[in-house]
């Protein structure tokens, strides 16, 4: 019998039942008609797919009600998706797309790993990929709001999700004798031992922080493991959902560009030339250092995406220098308590301080509002120097600052104003240009008034510390002439409107840096730089009746430097440097100094790596000081400055006894060839040599 080709099939035999047609017809237009959003719609449409596969997959012959029952049950579970955070195997193979192996392994993922957040989570699920997600989507859900607090955040599992845990443990020293410890602390002698002590312990996950620091300065007192100067703490929630940050105990705040708010570092001129006028902020963060003057301890959230809340309350102890009985100085930074008059006034001065912030997201950058409220315990009073003349004074402080990140073409605009109750008010806007794929340049103006009190400032610029008293103009730029050879350079011209430290007038000056880096092979890299300041300097002199007057002169700084880092194995590394600086003050008295290192990393086992460098030093003076960064035990900055002549010898070795336990320790010396006597007052040691000794270990699990 010869069959007809399908084209020419009778019609007949093509149509679908009236009340199958009619049944389609409506769900086509009922799914037309109730869009009512995006998100809706590619739902809808789903659904509306897998009705019209599963129409096409039924015979012709089947009765209408089940197309009607299947059509009903689709849109049910569409309506009411299926939570994968609670759903058992048998409700889970009732979602379209899933097979058995699929739903007992999101069943395994949920119980042995973690709750999921979103159901894009379903990609962490082995067997589930792109397109499986994209066809049970409209089906299922992970829950929201109490479902999913309740599935997520009362699972232990979530909050251990890549849980690690890490414990630091540190001792350093100078082993020889220092004049502290020799007289008695009724003297104003040191009260504690010669050991710096310092240890933590963390615990971090995706999204949980637990952190107890403790540190003990040299001369401090220790008696017992409860007995530490300094203890820091936190409870962190990181990273969950809307919920960005909530940090109780101790945290850092970082907004904006500084201007008014930012604890924690950062990061200023320096060689690259490009880098560290604008600011990245950090928002709110726990605290982990042993840095006792600077952050915050209470309690500081930030919640929202694209449109973020913040908040934060502080309440903490600091120590101040005592006028009278009323009356104090300006909290100390040091957080030395040695001696007994240190003692006596430890956590003298209670610090409340409250504030926030509200950041929008924009389609080209970010806008963002801040402000705070401090209150002292104490009227504090400022000094009676000239450059104290507008330092903060009394108990209460507010402050106010908006700031700006936005893309504009091949430009990034940056900036912030700030503005204090007392009358001060400070700002700096900038960009950043890309100038082509190799090159980059910053330029930037700031002004900062006298009577800005920004206490809990960092904004860029040439005074160190809070920004305050300043005006500058900074252009810097970077270029990669191929990708062997690149430069940096800035320039900065600044102006002090007035008095500031040893001074009693406006001054001003300029600073400038170049540097060319060049490696012409992966093992070997090259640099030279070059980096000046002139500052106008003030002294006394007689006009023509003898009375005294205070003028104006230029002192300047240059230094030059050279260094080669070259991988004579792979294995072995070496770096050598020459520095040299050049001093001149305003009358006419004029200095040099140099510095030359030769250092040499080694791998004589993969878990062993020795630093060792040699250093000899020469300088006229405090005044053509030279410095040298040092490698040290991990998370100890070593900037070291050395002056008047001599040699330095230092070691540091790292040794890694398994995945779990990691071990350093540095020993250091210097040796001075025309001093007998080194430091002074209480840090003073009779002789010509000082030694260093560092041990560290770490453990992780």
């Amino acid at each position: 019998m010869n069959r007809q080709p399908e084209t020419y099939r009778p019609l007949s035999n093509l149509k679908l039942q009236g009340g199958k047609a009619a049944l389609l017809f409506l769900i086509l237009i009922s799914f037309s008609a109730t869009i009512a959003s995006a998100q809706q719609d590619t739902t809808r449409t789903q659904v509306e797919q897998d009705i019209e596969r599963a129409i096409e997959e039924f015979d012709p012959e089947e009765t209408d009600r089940d197309i009607e029952d299947l059509a009903e049950f689709l849109q049910e579970i569409a309506a009411n998706p299926v939570n994968i955070n609670r759903a058992g195997v048998d409700e889970l193979l009732q979602v379209p797309g899933l097979n058995f192996r699929q739903a007992r392994s999101i069943v395994t993922y949920r119980e042995n790993e973690m709750p999921f957040r979103t159901v894009d989570d379903l990609l962490n699920v082995p067997g589930i990929g792109r397109t499986t997600l994209n066809r049970v989507q409209p089906y299922v859900t992970a829950g929201t709001g109490r479902e999913l607090g309740r599935d997520l955040y009362l699972n232990p599992r979530y909050w251990t999700m890549n849980g690690r845990f890490e414990g630091f443990s540190r001792i350093q020293q100078v082993l020889e004798p220092q004049q502290g410890y020799q007289r008695p602390d009724t003297l104003g002698g040191f009260t504690g031992s010669p050991v710096k002590y310092y240890q933590r312990f963390r615990y971090q996950s995706n999204y949980l922080s637990l952190n107890l620091t403790q540190d003990k300065d040299p001369g401090e007192t220790l008696a017992n493991p409860a007995d530490f100067d300094f203890n820091s703490w936190h409870i962190a929630l990181q990273n969950n959902g809307r919920l960005q940050s909530l940090v109780l105990g101790d945290y850092s705040v970082a907004f904006g560009q500084g201007l008014l708010l930012w604890s924690g570092g950062a990061f200023g001129k320096g060689s690259d030339a490009t880098r560290g006028v604008s600011k990245n902020e950090r928002g709110i963060r726990p605290f982990t250092s042993a840095a006792e003057a600077s952050g915050f301890r209470g309690i500081a959230a930030t919640y929202g995406n694209r449109l973020q809340v913040t908040g934060f309350y502080s309440n903490r102890k600091r120590t101040a220098t005592e006028v009278d009985e009323i009356y104090v100085r300006f909290p100390t930074q040091s957080g030395f308590h040695r001696t007994l008059s240190e003692r006596e006034r430890r956590n003298n001065l209670g610090q409340e301080t409250y504030g926030g912030r509200i950041r929008a997201e924009i389609p080209i950058g970010f806008l963002g509002v801040s402000a705070f409220h401090n209150r002292f315990s104490r009227p504090v009073i400022r000094g009676t120097q000239p450059y104290q003349l507008h330092s903060f004074e009394g108990q209460k402080l507010t402050g106010y600052s908006a700031d700006y990140r936005l893309i504009a073409g091949p430009a990034l605009l940056f900036g912030e104003a700030a503005f204090t109750d007392n009358g001060g008010y400070g700002f700096i806007s900038g960009s950043e240009l890309d100038l082509g794929e190799q090159t980059t340049a910053v330029l930037a103006y700031r002004y900062y008034d006298s009577k800005l009190q920004s206490i809990f400032g960092a904004g860029f610029g040439e005074q160190s510390g809070t920004p305050r008293n300043e005006e500058g103009f900074y252009f810097g730029l970077r270029h990669s002439i191929n990708s062997k050879l690149r430069v940096n350079a800035y320039f900065d011209q600044f102006r002090f409107p007035t008095a500031r430290f040893q001074t009693r007038q406006s001054t001003s000056g300029f600073d400038g840096l170049g540097l060319i880096e060049f490696s012409p092979f992966r093992e070997l890299s090259l640099f030279a730089l070059v980096r000046f300041k002139v500052r106008e300097q003030e002294y006394r002199s007689s006009d023509e009746f003898g009375r005294e007057v205070r003028l104006l002169g230029n002192s300047s700084r240059a230094n030059a430097r050279i260094q080669a880092e070259y991988w004579v194995l792979p294995t072995v590394r070496l770096r050598t440097r020459f520095d040299i600086v050049q001093i001149s003050r305003a009358l006419g008295e004029a200095g040099t100094g140099y510095l030359l290192f030769q250092d040499i990393r080694f791998y004589p086992h993969q878990r062993l790596r020795i630093d060792a460098r040699i250093t000899l030093f020469d300088t006229d003076g405090f005044d053509s000081r030279v410095y040298q960064f040092e490698n040290d035990l991990l998370y100890v900055l070593s900037n070291t400055m050395l002056f008047d002549r001599g040699q330095r010898v230092y070691s540091v070795i790292n040794y890694k006894a398994s995945d779990r336990l990691e071990v350093w320790f540095k020993i250091a010396t210097t040796v001075y060839e025309n001093r007998n006597v080194i430091s002074s007052g209480n840090s003073e040691i009779i002789g010509n040599r000082r030694s260093d000794i560092g041990l560290q270990a770490r453990l992780r699990f």
